[in-house]
């Protein structure tokens, strides 16, 4: 795994993690879709880790959530 791959595997697992912790009930999307969909949660992870595609954000938050479960 190239080591940006890791920061944004880092990234969504950390964000996963705050999602499940209530840290982003805030979040307007999060309530009507799933959480790979919430934009307010994808914006983050752009800002977190800058530099990949929406579905490599989505797909970073997806894993991020099945391995915190």
């Amino acid at each position: 795994m190239a080591q940006t791959d890791k920061k944004l595997a880092d990234a969504g697992c950390a964000l996963a993690e705050e999602i499940r912790d209530g840290r982003w009930s805030h979040a307007a999307d999060l309530a009507r879709k799933p959480a790979p969909a919430c934009t307010e949660l994808i914006d983050e992870l752009r800002r977190r880790c800058p530099g990949f595609t929406i579905s490599e954000y989505q797909r970073s938050l997806a894993d991020g959530l099945f391995a915190s479960r």
